[in-house]
């Protein structure tokens, strides 16, 4: 691919990136403005208590930011792709704090209209939607203390996802139906219409997650051509498609990775592609030994069928007017980095590359072998960091820092145009990228990628 070819990518991706965002906006705001309207327009709350006009708008509010929330996970691919992975956690969480708040809210409301009080919670002898509401206000509770926790508790990726799935659609299906047992709201046609138009994007979104999505992995699967042992124990798994083109990506993206007799196996862990974006028909994944299921990939066989739910994420150097690429990589973290350069030397690109490699020893530096083969075909400066660096060593050591970025960062870097890709463990990603905004780089021209729960 030219240079000008490149531009002309660009030109394309950077408008859709845009509406992307701007649309995401348009369905949080239509979320809360909608109910509002609803109740508003049709006089459902004229001529009730405060409180009790309070509880019933809190909860129609609270029900359409939960369809919301549930649509951000639902792996739509125009949200993952250009939103980016990081954007979509961090909104789903928002959301899913938000509509924490705003339920607990309309718990208090309904509990100080009633006559009841606090009896109103006696669920000896409550009606059937008080026991949904609590059920649904508990798992939301679940939900949100689970995911605060998470990073203190470290629990297993299976079992996370598994509680956060199973949690998330019993508060999804028992907020509708303490809803639809509210007859002070179902009884008028227009919020009866949003109460169905709620449940048929949620049905829809189920259909698409969990039976249209597995139907196409089917249909893309991959075979494995071989698995490469590497010293530093990272193992790269090399697949080709099974019977069709391949799926197209762009440099630095990721897929979900499923191992079993269907695509509708439950477990899957997310992995970056490592090899070029020109070559969709074939694809590498560099997989550090750090659990039981890297392990169990180390183990397989060639031959073996295996699925891939993605291409997911904006962490791509594609859609972005850089004139230069700086690209900083902490231990695994090197492998979108591993794509983007591979790719940009398939497309004959001449922009400059710095690429920094951050590492603990000489057994971190996963990119040495798996770039041999492009590092002249490229611009490209490699910058090696390491902690405890083996003797004679001629890189850097210590901590990726503001004179390392200094000394090899390019020399125009102020009248450039440049875009920084940081790829890393949390705490790295966030030192750099401070780092980088007290050099006077703009947060625009800053593109990250934690490791993270997905």
């Amino acid at each position: 691919m030219s240079q000008k070819a490149t531009t002309s990518l660009n030109r394309r991706l950077l408008p859709r990136r845009r509406t992307a965002s701007l649309g995401w906006a348009l369905v949080v705001l239509l979320a809360l403005a909608i109910p509002v309207l609803l109740l508003e327009r049709t006089g459902v709350l004229s001529g009730l208590p405060v409180l009790h006009a309070l509880s019933l708008a809190t909860g129609l509010i609270a029900l359409s930011l939960l369809v919301a929330a549930f649509l951000l996970p639902s792996r739509v691919r125009t949200l993952t792709t250009q939103l980016g992975i990081e954007r979509v956690l961090r909104a789903h969480r928002a959301l899913a704090i938000g509509t924490g708040v705003i339920v607990l809210a309309h718990l208090v409301f309904a509990v100080a209209h009633s006559p009841k009080g606090l009896a109103l919670l006696d669920l000896r002898d409550a009606p059937p939607r008080v026991w949904f509401a609590l059920t649904a206000t508990v798992s939301l509770l679940a939900i949100v203390g689970l995911a605060w926790t998470r990073r203190r508790r470290r629990p297993r990726y299976e079992g996370w996802r598994l509680s956060h799935v199973i949690l998330a659609n019993v508060v999804v299906l028992a907020t509708a139906m303490h809803v639809w047992l509210l007859d002070d709201l179902v009884n008028n046609a227009l919020v009866l219409l949003w109460f169905s138009v709620l449940a048929l994007v949620i049905v829809g979104l189920w259909v698409y997650r969990w039976w249209w999505r597995p139907r196409r992995q089917r249909q893309n699967a991959y075979l494995i051509d071989e698995i490469r042992q590497h010293p530093d124990s990272s193992a790269t798994l090399v697949l080709h498609a099974d019977g069709h083109d391949g799926v197209p990506f762009r440099p630095g993206q990721f897929a979900f990775l499923k191992i079993g007799s269907s695509p509708h196996v439950f477990e899957e862990h997310p992995f970056t592609i490592a090899s070029a974006a020109t070559e969709p028909w074939r694809k590498e994944f560099t997989i550090k030994a750090l659990g039981d299921f890297s392990e169990l990939v180390s183990g397989m066989r060639a031959g073996r069928r295996v699925y891939l739910d993605g291409p997911h994420g904006s962490f791509t150097v594609d859609g972005l007017a850089s004139e230069a690429i700086v690209l900083i990589a902490g231990g695994v973290g090197i492998t979108p980095m591993l794509s983007m350069v591979r790719t940009l030397a398939e497309r004959r690109d001449e922009r400059p590359i710095v690429l920094f490699v951050a590492g603990r020893t000489a057994d971190d530096l996963l990119h040495r072998e798996r770039l041999d083969g492009v590092v002249h075909d490229l611009d490209l400066h490699i910058v090696e960091i390491l902690e405890e660096p083996p003797e004679r060593w001629d890189g850097e050591v210590g901590w990726l820092n503001r004179p390392m970025l200094k000394r090899h960062l390019p020399a125009r870097r102020r009248k450039l145009r440049i875009d920084y890709f940081i790829c890393g463990p949390g705490p790295m990603v966030a030192a750099v990228t401070r780092t980088l905004e007290g050099l006077g780089v703009r947060n625009s021209r800053i593109h990250t990628e934690l490791f993270d729960v997905v």
